[in-house]
């Protein structure tokens, strides 16, 4: 390549690598609205309401106990949503992101921090590459996989405190 073309074309590529990716806009998608917990679903509703508000069409897998649905962005980016339910009500919203790079997942996770530190109105805390933070309806933990399953994924979790309604805690045997 010569100096004239690299010239040309090293700019478009920094501006791509800079604003060319739809990803963060696709995660704000995804996340919804600040006041649920993921795409508009709070832990504790219930299992017709989660079906409800759900995309029907990226449906994958579906019983009384889970609800699982892939979102489709390109090859480098996919979402996979599962709900989990106990005794009807939903208890816990597993949620896998893969991208197409470690350095994509890095950002996508200061990304998903950031969200939910706006969005709960607190600072998450971080122990073992785990960011972790809890309200009274919710615990949350998002982890950067990408180093344990391959180039670029993460993984958050939303699950019901313990005592929460929808997720008693075990009773031993009488």
């Amino acid at each position: 390549m010569n100096l004239r073309t690299f010239a040309w074309i090293s700019p478009l590529v920094l501006l791509w690598a800079c604003f060319g990716s739809p990803y963060k806009a696709h995660f704000e998608e995804m996340a919804g609205p600040a006041e649920a917990h993921w795409r508009g679903v709070k832990l504790g509703e219930t299992w017709e309401k989660v079906q409800e508000l759900e995309d029907a069409k990226a449906l994958m897998a579906l019983d009384s106990a889970f609800a699982k649905y892939h979102f489709h962005y390109s090859d480098s980016e996919y979402y996979e949503v599962q709900y989990q339910f106990v005794e009807g009500r939903l208890d816990e919203i597993y949620v896998q992101v893969f991208l197409e790079s470690e350095l994509r997942a890095e950002e996508l996770t200061e990304l998903a921090v950031a969200h939910f530190e706006a969005a709960w109105n607190q600072e998450a805390l971080m122990d073992q590459g785990v960011f972790a933070m809890s309200k009274p309806d919710a615990v949350l933990e998002i982890m950067d996989e990408s180093p344990f399953h391959g180039p670029g994924m993460i993984r958050l979790i939303f699950r019901a405190p313990p005592g929460n309604k929808s997720n008693p805690e075990p009773q031993l045997p009488s």
